[in-house]
């Protein structure tokens, strides 16, 4: 039982939802030794929601990694195509002891997982045997911490209004961006390539003046709508303070980044905003380095944001792009901006 109490306070020591998934997985596999203990993220569309494997342990096998978490839409299971999954996922009770390859085992139960009113993940469970009420009892008093833990995950990284990571949590995940880029840098695998783009709503000031910050709120949060809608499951999406938002995204190349926030500016543009009418936003990016710093990145897409507001906004614009044209001039490290 001290072995149990101990694992169950480094589950609630930690902050890196990652590590809390693997862990919460190896200390319940632990404890039941099942054939496969499986946690999904339910990622994508209300509508056609996929499943992302978060971890997994196997019987002879141990911890498994799960999937990476840019891997694309269209490569993962449906949540629709599992119906018992779906089920489980809609419902507020487990499915428990479904036969999972013939009538006498092993046997497949399902748990829905939720932080407050939000459900976003599904635990597979398959044991060798139907489980026991005292197994039943350590499954879900282990799902509550799990779930009590992202909640408070939620309510300190995420921001009151529009639900976003807020600022406090973009260091941390901006250094995990690195790592990814660092540790490929000496394998044959060409590493992943990271990029920041600033995201600044234009003449935001306006409809708070002439709407007040009510309207002014309901715009932000049909922003913060739109941008989930317009970037992949995978991107991180941030509101940085008042009309400003962050996205950190991979993709190939300036020009499959430009795409990508340029989608995002065109549906931002067509959206008929209730009593505001049109809403337009200015966007600079720039590709992370491997040396770089958070506020350097910032800047740098900052300032291909301005050039955006002093050219008439309503533009994307690449910070690289803008140095190979002459626009801009990368000449020291004093944060100074020189326009041509």
């Amino acid at each position: 039982m001290s072995d149990l109490i101990g694992s169950v306070a480094n589950l609630t020591g930690y902050r890196d939802r990652d590590l809390i998934d693997s862990t919460f997985v190896s200390v319940l596999g632990d404890w039941l030794d099942p054939f496969r203990l499986s946690l999904y993220r339910c990622v994508g569309d209300v509508a056609d929601l996929r499943l992302l494997l978060q971890a997994r342990m196997r019987k002879g096998v141990g911890m498994e990694s799960g999937d990476p978490s840019w891997t694309a839409l269209d490569a993962l299971p449906a949540l629709s195509g599992l119906p018992h999954f779906e089920q489980a996922f809609a419902s507020e009770e487990p499915l428990l002891d479904l036969p999972f390859e013939n009538q006498d085992g092993p046997w497949l139960n399902l748990f829905a997982v939720w932080a407050g009113a939000r459900r976003f993940g599904i635990i597979e469970l398959v044991s060798e045997q139907p489980l026991l009420p005292v197994q039943l009892r350590l499954v879900e008093g282990l799902l509550k911490i799990y779930r009590n833990q992202i909640s408070l995950l939620d309510y300190s990284e995420r921001d009151s209004l529009t639900g976003l990571l807020n600022r406090k949590t973009f260091d941390e995940q901006f250094l995990k961006c690195l790592d990814t880029m660092n540790a490929a840098s000496g394998s044959d695998t060409p590493p992943p390539r990271w990029w920041l783009g600033v995201v600044d709503v234009d003449h935001f000031k306006r409809v708070n003046d002439s709407y007040g910050h009510l309207i002014g709120d309901e715009v932000l949060l049909l922003v913060a709508r739109i941008l989930r809608t317009a970037f992949r499951h995978s991107e991180h999406l941030y509101r940085f303070g008042g009309e400003e938002f962050i996205v950190l995204l991979r993709a190939d190349d300036d020009d499959e980044a430009h795409l990508a926030f340029d989608f995002f500016r065109t549906q931002l543009a067509g959206f008929a905003f209730p009593q505001v009418g049109s809403i337009t936003a200015s966007v600079g990016f720039t590709r992370l380095r491997p040396m770089d710093n958070a506020s350097g990145a910032v800047d740098r897409a900052d300032r291909a944001v301005y050039h955006a507001k002093r050219n008439g906004r309503n533009q994307v614009h690449s910070y690289e792009s803008l140095l190979l044209a002459g626009v801009l001039s990368e000449v020291n490290n004093s944060g100074e901006i020189e326009l041509f």
